[in-house]
């Protein structure tokens, strides 16, 4: 009676289980299913009696390897323990089921039959799926963003450093010490007193972390990193571990520095233009005061005074006359750089401007022992250009001409027209000329070329007018140019637009063949592949024009920094040409992005400069910029610097 009940009892718990049971026998057939079985999958006992529940279970998606591991392990008489195996219900729907078989033997040790009870861990399994996919898409975003997970157990000392963060220290988990002391060896010795500090208060408040700092990496470079976490607790409310985010910050904080410099540049070129212009104001009154005293002693004491005193004061009077000069020339200076002094383009009769500076300098030029030569032919010929600045960048031009000269020497004046889109004026002299080493420095302000031999009396000029000279052309739109050798002379060639012409010309083969042809003067260039980068359409078309005519010379243009470095990377062109503005990058991140692939950080690179200012120069040129060419680019300009680069000529001119 005690065992009919305990039978009811277990037959009950079995009828009523939400575990599917099975009973099968030795040859795996099934012999009987409980209504959990019927329930899931949607088979009846009347239907699946006799039958294997692999041949009706299974379908394509259920993994061979674990049904013939299931099949092995119950022919060799061993128990199935928590097998996750994905079937398929009646309907066709699949289901994931956890299986636990049990062979039930005689007395004799033979196996009888089969008992498995299983679950339905679908839901389960559709949990852990999402999970995995969540997990994954984490990671993948954490890789896109390079953004490291960092876990420190309190308790253990141990941390727990994703894949991201020991890529920041360019480490491996074999290389590092997964203990917060170790760990600290990375951080930036003066950086190590702040976060600890840091990192313990927040751990004592159990409060949030917060943290940028830097770090060394590997191969020795210092990186910036931000830390950002919290402090997770147990259930008793004890501080156990701190989570944190890791993401390494180097470029913006070099941006940032980079743009708290241009700050300091910016306020410091304004007090500097603050207080050029209060210096200048002071000095102009007194010395003017001090011109009109000593003329008026020499009209009136000079019969009465020596050859030494007469002497004396006339050195007084060119004193102060240079010192007034140079007074205004910084003024001069000072008002073109902070565009006070607006440039206003006119057609300007240059004919008629030599011809009136030639008449008026003649005299100037007999003083010193000098011959002025003017050629400029009966044509009329107009330059686009402000008439005053045009004059003073020729009366600049000429006082440098007379200044560094030799007794008995010539100065020639003369202007012609280019290409028909472009007006020349020349200043050549034949003078002392300079060194190579001094022509990149020469249209910089106060920068001044000892004369030689040195019995010459020095230069009288403010060491400013090749500067001013320099600013007003660019100002204009044109440019300046510059040749010269020791002991034969300079030549100065000022190229502006034509005032029956826009600044640029049309991008065509009109006009543009005399260029080519004045560019080919010398020979074609040497054989090289030169990459331009540049979104602008006309610029990009007028580089393809003027390199036509160079059979030598493989084009390659690309609109994007992006671009161009890949086709950089694949093409490994001998000179690479860039842009100061790119749509993707400024032309400074894409020399550091080519200079970064060891196979293209010896290629030379051209800077284009959209204002051509000393300042910018300068920038480009110290940041691995071989040459600056001011936009927009002249024909032989480029193929000069084109031809010198490729042939690795040392330069002889700066633009």
């Amino acid at each position: 009676m005690a065992n009919t009940d305990h039978y009811r009892r277990l037959e009950m718990i079995v009828q009523n289980t939400t575990n599917m049971v099975v009973v099968t026998n030795r040859n795996r057939e099934i012999e009987w299913v409980n209504p959990a079985y019927t329930q899931v999958t949607g088979w009846t006992l009347d239907e699946i009696k006799g039958r294997n529940p692999r041949t009706f279970l299974h379908g394509p998606r259920t993994s061979q390897a674990s049904a013939t591991k299931l099949g092995d392990l119950l022919r060799q008489g061993q128990a199935v323990v928590d097998v996750e195996m994905l079937n398929y219900k009646k309907s066709g729907d699949p289901f994931w089921v956890s299986m636990n078989i049990s062979p039930i033997r005689d007395d004799r040790g033979a196996i009888t039959e089969y008992v498995a009870i299983e679950s339905d861990i679908t839901e389960r399994k559709r949990r852990d799926i999402e999970t995995g996919r969540i997990a994954r898409h984490s990671a993948a975003m954490q890789r896109i963003a390079k953004l490291g997970y960092m876990e420190h157990d309190l308790a253990t000392g141990q941390v727990y450093c994703s894949t991201e963060v020991l890529d920041i220290i360019e480490a491996t988990s074999d290389d590092v010490d997964l203990r917060y002391e170790s760990l600290m060896a990375w951080t930036h010795p003066d950086d190590v007193a702040m976060v600890r500090l840091n990192y313990e208060q927040a751990v004592n408040d159990a409060g949030p972390y917060e943290s940028e700092h830097r770090v060394i990496s590997k191969s020795g470079q210092i990186k910036w990193v931000h830390m950002q976490g919290a402090i997770e607790g147990w259930d008793d409310g004890s501080t156990a571990r701190c989570c944190m985010t890791v993401q390494e910050v180097t470029q913006r904080r070099l941006k940032e520095q980079e743009e708290r410099e241009e700050a300091l540049q910016r306020q410091l070129a304004t007090i500097q233009s603050d207080m050029l212009s209060r210096i200048s104001q002071e000095f102009r009154t007194p010395l003017q005061a001090m011109l009109g005293f000593t003329e008026l002693v020499e009209r009136r004491e000079v019969p009465l005074m020596s050859d030494r005193s007469r002497g004396q004061l006339k050195q007084v009077r060119q004193s102060a006359r240079q010192l007034l000069h140079l007074v205004h020339d910084m003024m001069e200076f000072n008002r073109l750089h902070e565009a006070r002094s607006p440039l206003i383009a006119t057609a300007v009769d240059v004919h008629g401007m030599v011809r009136d500076l030639a008449s008026s300098l003649r005299s100037v030029a007999q003083a010193q022992s000098l011959t002025l030569h003017a050629d400029i032919g009966n044509s009329t010929l107009y330059a686009r250009a402000d008439y005053q600045g045009l004059r003073q960048i020729l009366l600049n031009l000429l006082a440098n001409a007379f200044d560094y000269n030799i007794p008995g020497g010539h100065v020639w004046l003369q202007c012609k027209s280019i290409s028909g889109s472009r007006v020349a004026i020349s200043v050549q002299d034949s003078g002392i000329g300079f060194e190579r080493k001094h022509l990149s420095h020469l249209f910089e302000p106060f920068y001044r070329v000892a004369r030689s031999p040195a019995d010459l009396p020095p230069p009288c000029g403010s060491s400013l007018g090749l500067a001013i000279a320099y600013t007003l052309a660019q100002g204009m739109g044109g440019d300046l140019l510059l040749e010269s050798e020791p002991a034969t002379g300079s030549t100065f060639v000022l190229v502006l637009p034509r005032a029956d012409t826009p600044d640029l010309p049309a991008v065509s083969r009109d006009g543009v063949e005399p260029l080519l042809e004045a560019c080919r003067a010398d020979g074609d260039l040497g054989g090289g592949r030169v990459l331009y980068i540049d979104d602008n359409p006309v610029s990009t078309e007028l580089v393809k024009i003027y390199l036509q005519g160079q059979p030598n010379i493989e084009l390659i243009c690309c609109s994007s920094g992006a671009d161009g470095l890949k086709s950089a990377q694949r093409l490994r062109p001998d000179i690479i040409i860039v842009d100061s503005h790119l749509p993707d990058m400024s032309g400074m991140d894409s020399l550091r992005a080519i200079q970064s692939d060891p196979d293209l950080a010896r290629t030379p690179c051209i800077f284009l400069s959209e204002d051509g200012d000393e300042q910018s120069i300068e920038t480009a040129i110290g940041a691995g910029f071989r040459e600056c060419l001011s936009k927009p680019v002249d024909a032989q300009v480029l193929v000069a610097t084109l031809d010198r680069l490729l042939s690795e000529a040392p330069m002889t001119s700066r633009f």
